[in-house]
């Protein structure tokens, strides 16, 4: 084949595709600890825990490996057979046997590899805290960084007769790197075997992937512009940027004003998505700045908020969102997250590029397919310990990519994500009334099927909840649910919205006539919800309650509403029917169930499987509860959850965004979720009437994601000790930590 593509063919017609990883390995030291000390303090393992020791790690060893264990299945079927090499410099010491032991037991060659006679092997002590998965890391370089004397690299150290060492050529290093079809990088080697390399690549078409993790170091310009991609994280992007100016190259400021607006367009669109814990336009100041500099594409991890590249000349901005963790898993160890989603990326890269006949680079489809590939490596990388252990397989990952959020390039909205994370999530469709100025179409908006248009443009949203019977007067359920089906959303619930005709009471009021019917549209509405799909019915009574003391009688209402649903619960087993409590309303002073409290007396009083209860977060907030303990109480009887917040003053409902007036509530909210293993939807029910409803909608569900990770991440064993000791200095300082992480 072409050397300068990269290719071998066999007789069998397949063609050999190679990725060469140049980098550090090292022999990793992992010490579990129950958080990281601070400055001058000395910590000790946790109890009835060990060093792990001798763990083979490096960025370079570590992309090797991923890429080898990436690229290795199935092959046999395959037109395109990928091949992994690595060249990197052991070490003295026996360390070096454990190195070159898993690379080749992982398919890896090393015959490119040095030994430095000199140098002992580099070596990683890294502290874990294991609750959390997060850790610190101190490097020991060893011959990752004094082992290259023949590339020309200067060390103190050197004798009279390394310095002597005949240097390769450029042509050796060409020739050496020619059979390759990608390079991948890492700033854990000097600099000028980095340069040296991605020169030689460039005049051979090779494409360069240099993942700027590593020392804290400037990176000059003509090793920029020979990477095809440059890889920081958010950290790493922000020190890489600091090194530059805004105003080098004056060439390279030609379509600042399709940029400006393609920057513009990047950050209306995606900084709902990630939320408020990163700011999209100082990222893209960054990518901006690196670019002006020399870089080509900047592809940003943002660890659980995805990951953004921001194409050669800002052509477009491309996001990813992060893949959510399989069912039942859980962060363990974060080392080697970064290195698996660079191999992933690289892996998916080079064989989208073997069956493609263009350059890749110019689609943004199969970059963002390649983006979610890396995304899911790294996700699986966080579930075990260790850097090279945690490596998952290939059909691991392709399970897990076929699933997650789907992708985003900066276009207008439109249509539901196909999204992994544990629940759905549905939208109050009467916000969909409001700011009509907003809406860019002239199409009518005053029903609820074109409210249901509107919903649909929602990313991330999944279903729908239905108030029976206010949205059924100009359509019934067939044909709900035949514009669901085209919109690619489902029903969630059918909500009871008892008309006027019910002010004295629904299943409370004094007229038995009155009362039956009001059973009897309850009942109805289950009808509704078998033929939209869904098996909820929640139960919201504006009516069922009184005014002034002695008005009624409080017993008989009680019973009343225990026998309603007793009917309704024996009339449809099938179904799941929820009481939605509320403590007070313009319509009803006192209701007949006020709280949580006196909610879980009625389910007992009902005695049926089949009826549980719905809490919304600022009904609980107006009687005075703290939603996360009425989670904790209700348990398993948690059919539904309605999301969303407020400043509680005497019988207000404000229905603010979730999360933004009370976020240590919200924080705790869903960690009690977690904690009872909730499985219904999260229903957001909130007033956004001065507010973009389907934006408001979109941050909802973003910032859910953000504390629900940031609960998933806080340490067991902390909260028990807190528990333990009534520790409210404690609470607070974890709370603290988990928000900063939202």
């Amino acid at each position: 084949g072409d050397s300068s593509s990269g290719g071998q063919t066999l007789s069998s017609q397949k063609t050999i595709r190679s990725i060469l990883v140049a980098g550090s390995l090292n022999v990793d030291t992992f010490l579990p600890i129950s958080r990281f000390p601070s400055s001058g303090e000395n910590l000790t393992l946790l109890p009835n825990t060990h060093p792990l020791v001798d763990v083979p790690g490096g960025k370079g060893c570590n992309q090797a490996i991923a890429c080898a264990k990436l690229s290795s299945s199935t092959q046999q079927t395959q037109q395109e057979i990928l091949r992994v090499a690595f060249l990197g410099q052991f070490g003295n010491d026996s360390a070096s046997q454990i190195l070159q032991s898993a690379l080749t037991s992982n398919n890896v060659n090393i015959n490119l590899c040095g030994k430095s006679k000199q140098h002992p092997s580099g070596r990683g002590y890294v502290m874990i805290v294991p609750d959390s998965g997060e850790v610190s890391a101190v490097i020991s370089p060893g011959s990752n960084f004094y082992g290259w004397s023949k590339w020309g690299v200067k060390n103190p150290t050197d004798n009279d007769q390394q310095r002597a060492t005949a240097l390769l050529t450029d042509d050796e290093i060409k020739q050496m790197i020619s059979p390759h079809s990608l390079l991948q990088l890492q700033c854990e080697i000097p600099d000028l075997v980095n340069k040296r390399l991605a020169s030689a690549a460039n005049k051979l078409n090779i494409p360069v992937i240099l993942d700027v993790g590593g020392e804290d170091r400037h990176m000059d310009r003509e090793l920029l512009q020979c990477c095809d991609y440059l890889i920081p994280n958010e950290t790493e992007l922000e020190r890489l940027a600091g090194h530059y100016t805004d105003d080098y190259g004056d060439e390279r400021q030609q379509g600042d004003d399709k940029i400006e607006t393609t920057v513009q367009q990047a950050i209306d669109e995606i900084q709902p998505l990630i939320g408020q814990s990163l700011h999209v336009p100082t990222l893209l100041q960054h990518a901006r700045r690196l670019q002006k500099n020399g870089a080509n594409n900047v592809l940003i991890t943002l660890g659980s908020h995805g990951s953004l590249l921001v194409k050669k000349d800002v052509s477009s901005v491309l996001y990813q969102p992060s893949c959510p963790l399989p069912p039942g898993s859980r962060v363990v160890d974060e080392t080697g997250a970064g290195d698996c989603y660079r191999a992933g990326f690289a892996v998916a890269l080079l064989q989208q590029q073997c069956g493609s006949s263009k350059d890749v680079s110019d689609d943004d489809e199969i970059l963002l397919h390649c983006m979610k590939f890396g995304s899911a490596a790294g996700a699986l990388a966080v579930t075990k310990e260790g850097a090279v252990p945690s490596i998952p397989t290939l059909d691991d990952v392709k399970a897990l990519s076929a699933n997650g959020e789907a992708a985003m390039k900066c276009i207008p909205r439109g249509g539901a994500d196909d999204d992994a994370f544990p629940f759905m999530f549905g939208s109050r469709i009467n916000s969909m009334k409001d700011r009509l100025d907003l809406v860019s179409d002239s199409s009518p908006m005053s029903s609820p099927r074109d409210w249901l248009r509107r919903q649909a443009t929602i990313r991330g949203l999944g279903c729908v909840d239905f108030n029976y019977p206010q949205h059924f007067h100009d359509w019934d359920a067939k044909e709900a649910k035949q514009a669901l089906d085209e919109a690619n959303l489902v029903a969630g619930a059918v909500c009871l919205r008892y008309p006027s005709t019910f002010a004295r009471g629904a299943m409370n009021h004094p007229d038995p006539k009155l009362r039956r019917e009001a059973i009897e549209i309850t009942k109805q509405a289950a009808e509704v919800a078998k033929i939209l799909g869904c098996s909820k019915v929640v139960v919201w009574s504006a009516y069922d309650g009184y005014d002034y003391p002695f008005q009624v009688d409080y017993k008989d209402k009680w019973n009343q509403i225990v026998e309603a649903f007793q009917e309704c619960c024996d009339a449809y087993p099938d179904i799941k029917w929820s009481l939605e409590f509320k403590p007070t309303d313009e319509n009803t002073r006192f209701f007949t169930v006020p709280s949580t409290g006196a909610a879980m007396l009625l389910l007992k009083d009902i005695d049926r499987d089949n009826m549980g209860l719905t809490l919304d977060m600022g009904h609980m907030l107006m009687a005075g509860e703290n939603p996360g303990q009425s989670i904790a109480m209700v348990g398993d009887k948690l059919f539904g959850i309605q999301l969303n917040d407020g400043y509680t003053r005497l019988a207000a409902e404000d229905g603010m965004m979730f999360g933004s007036v009370h976020p240590s509530l919200a924080l705790e909210a869903m960690y009690q979720l977690r904690q009872i293993d909730f499985k219904g939807h999260l229903y957001f029910d909130t007033f956004p009437q001065r507010s973009d409803p389907v934006k408001e909608a979109e941050y909802n569900i973003q910032r859910v994601k953000d504390f629900w990770n940031a609960a998933g991440r806080m340490s067991k064993s902390e909260l028990e000790r807190i528990a333990s000791e009534h520790d409210a200095i404690g609470a607070l300082e974890l709370v603290n930590q988990s928000l900063r992480e939202c």
